[in-house]
C-alpha cells in the first residue's frame, strides 16, 4: 500500500478563506488518485489550540476551519469509491491546557485531576526532557503539571483505568463515522514519566500491555481496521513493538536512505536494511515496515539533499525498491522545499501545497507565505503535470511500478552486496525475483549480468553483451520469473 500524508490547512480550498480544508480534499480526490495512492493519513483534524492540531481541545471535534461531520463522511464516501482508505492521525498522549478536561482538572473535578499527571513530593520539577534539555514541568495557577511536549501539552495520565475507556470511546467515535484506521502518534510515550520513582522513564512494558487493549478493541470494531504507529526510536526499542500494529513508521530507515544518498555510502543503506528490515531478510514479517524519506516533523527531502534532483530521485528509487509499504508527505512529488531549523516550530514544512506556478488560483491555499516554495520556482503541479522529465511524473512512474509489484510489499530481501558507490539486493517472492542495483555515484559504473530483461528506474544505461554500464544516481532492476 502506499500512503499519503496530508496536512488538511495547506492542501485545497474550497471555501475562498486561504486554509484547506475538508472539501478541498474531496475536490481533489481525483488527483489523488491519478497519483495512485491507495490511503490518506489525515493529520489531525479535531479542534486544536494550535495550527498542526497536535494539541487536542476535543477528541470528539472537527476543526471548524476544516469543515463538519457532513464534509468528513462525504470525503470518506467518496475516497472509498476511489477504492483511497482514509486514516486518521490520533494524538492521544496529551492535551491541550483549553481542553475542558484539563480546565475542570485545574479546577478541582477529582474525576479529571485523575486524567493527569502532577507533581508530588518525589517531582523534581527542574528535571529536564532528555533528548534536548527542554523542561518537562510547568506551572499553571498553583499547580505543576507534566508536559513532556511542551507547555501547552499536558500528558495524560494512563495510570488511571478510566482513561483507557475514555481512548476507548474515542476511537469508537471515529471508526463509526467511516475512519478506516489510525496513526497513533508518540506511541511509546503513554508510560514515559514513572510515577512512584519521580522520574521520566519509559516503561515499554506498561505501553505494549495499553496498545495491545487499544489494537484489540479497535479490531474488535473492525478488523480490517489499518492502525500504524509512531515510535521514533533505535531498532532496539522499535523492535520491542514488533506485531503489534499493522504498520509501524521506519525512523531509522528513513535516516540511512538519505544519509547513504546525500553522502554516496551505499555502506549505510547496508546497515539500515540490516538493522531494520531484518525480519524481511528472515522472511518472518510480523509487522509492516512503514517506510518512508520524511514527513511533518523532519526536512522536506530536496532540501535534506541540497536542491540535487539526482540524487532525491535516487533516494525515490531506494524507498520504492525495498519491502514494506510506502508512506509519501504532501508536496514531496512536486519537490517542495521545507528546513525545520526549530524542533518547536514547523511551519517550514508545512507550506502550501503548490497548485500554481504564479501561486495563485482557484483553491490555492494562503494561510502562510511561501518561503522555501515561492512562485515561479518551478515547484507546482501546473508547472511538471505535463514535464515528463518532472518530479511528479517520475513519483507516479514508481508508484505504478509498486502496484504493478504488489508482491514486493512482503518480499524476502537477500543477496546484499556493496563497494565504495555501489549496492545491490534480491527481493524475493512466491514466483518471483529483482535484482536491485543502485549506483550512489554521480558516475558510471560497469555490471557484469548475463540477464536480458531489464527495468530502468531511474537514471540512464547501456548494454554491451553482458556488461551493463550504469550511469550516475542510476537505478536498474533485473527480472527473473522462478520456475
Amino acid at each position: 500500500m502506499i500512503f499519503y500524508e496530508l496536512f488538511v490547512r495547506s492542501f485545497f480550498d474550497s471555501n475562498d478563506d486561504g486554509i484547506g480544508d475538508l472539501n478541498g480534499i474531496t475536490q481533489k480526490l481525483d488527483y489523488l488518485q491519478t497519483l495512485g495512492i491507495d490511503g490518506i493519513w489525515l493529520l489531525p483534524i479535531m479542534k486544536s489550540a494550535s495550527f498542526h492540531g497536535y494539541t487536542i481541545i476535543d477528541f470528539y471535534s472537527i476543526n471548524p476551519l476544516y469543515g463538519n461531520f457532513d464534509d468528513l463522511k462525504k470525503l470518506i464516501k467518496i475516497a472509498h469509491e476511489k477504492n483511497i482508505k482514509i486514516i486518521l492521525d490520533i494524538p492521544i498522549n496529551h492535551t491541550s491546557v483549553k481542553c475542558q478536561w484539563f480546565q475542570k482538572a485545574i479546577n478541582g473535578d477529582k474525576k479529571y485531576v485523575d486524567y493527569y499527571v502532577w507533581q508530588n513530593e518525589k517531582t523534581d520539577i527542574n528535571e529536564k526532557r532528555h533528548w534536548d534539555n527542554s523542561p518537562i514541568w510547568f506551572k499553571y495557577k498553583d499547580k505543576y503539571f507534566y508536559g513532556l511536549f511542551g507547555s501547552s501539552s499536558p500528558d495524560l495520565n494512563f495510570e488511571n483505568p478510566e482513561l483507557w475507556e475514555e481512548m476507548k470511546g474515542i476511537f469508537k467515535f471515529w471508526l463509526d463515522l467511516g475512519i478506516d484506521g489510525f496513526r497513533l502518534d508518540a506511541a511509546k510515550h503513554i508510560f514515559d514519566y514513572n510515577i512512584e520513582k519521580g522520574k521520566f522513564e519509559y516503561q515499554h512494558e506498561k505501553t505494549i500491555k495499553f496498545w495491545k487493549e487499544m489494537v484489540d478493541y479497535i479490531k474488535s470494531i473492525n478488523e480490517n481496521s489499518i492502525i500504524v504507529s509512531e515510535i521514533w526510536d533505535s531498532p532496539e526499542v522499535v523492535k520491542k513493538y514488533h506485531g503489534l500494529f499493522d504498520i509501524e513508521f521506519n525512523f531509522p530507515l528513513s535516516y540511512e536512505i538519505k544519509d547513504a544518498v546525500k553522502f554516496q555510502d551505499p555502506h549505510l543503506l547496508v546497515k539500515g536494511i540490516k538493522n531494520t528490515l531484518s525480519h524481511y531478510i528472515k522472511g518472518n514479517v510480523e509487522s509492516v515496515s512503514g517506510n518512508f524519506l520524511t514527513n511533518h516533523d523532519m526536512n522536506r527531502l530536496v532540501s535534506e539533499l541540497n536542491n540535487d534532483i539526482n540524487k532525491v530521485k535516487l533516494a525515490y528509487s531506494i524507498l520504492f525498491t525495498l519491502p514494506g509499504y510506502q508512506f509519501i508527505y504532501y508536496g514531496e512529488e512536486l519537490g517542495m522545499k521545507g528546513l525545520n531549523l526549530d524542533v518547536n516550530f514547523t511551519e517550514d514544512s508545512q507550506e502550501p501545497f503548490q497548485w500554481y506556478e504564479n501561486g495563485f488560483g482557484p483553491g490555492q491555499t494562503e494561510w502562510k507565505g511561501c518561503k522555501y516554495n515561492p512562485p515561479y520556482s518551478n515547484i507546482s503541479y501546473e508547472s511538471e503535470r505535463n514535464d515528463i522529465d518532472s518530479l511528479l511524473n517520475y513519483i507516479k512512474t514508481l508508484i505504478k511500478f509498486r502496484k504493478d509489484n504488489i508482491w514486493l510489499s512482503n518480499a524476502r530481501i537477500d543477496n546484499i552486496r556493496n563497494n565504495r558507490y555501489f549496492i545491490s539486493y534480491s527481493l524475493i517472492g512466491k514466483n518471483n525475483k529483482f535484482d536491485v542495483y543502485h549506483n550512489f555515484k554521480n558516475q558510471p559504473i560497469n555490471i557484469n549480468i548475463k540477464n536480458t530483461e531489464i527495468q530502468l528506474l531511474n537514471g540512464s544505461f547501456v548494454k554491451n553483451k553482458n556488461i551493463i554500464k550504469l550511469n550516475g544516481h542510476s537505478t536498474i532492476i533485473i527480472k527473473n520469473i522462478k520456475n
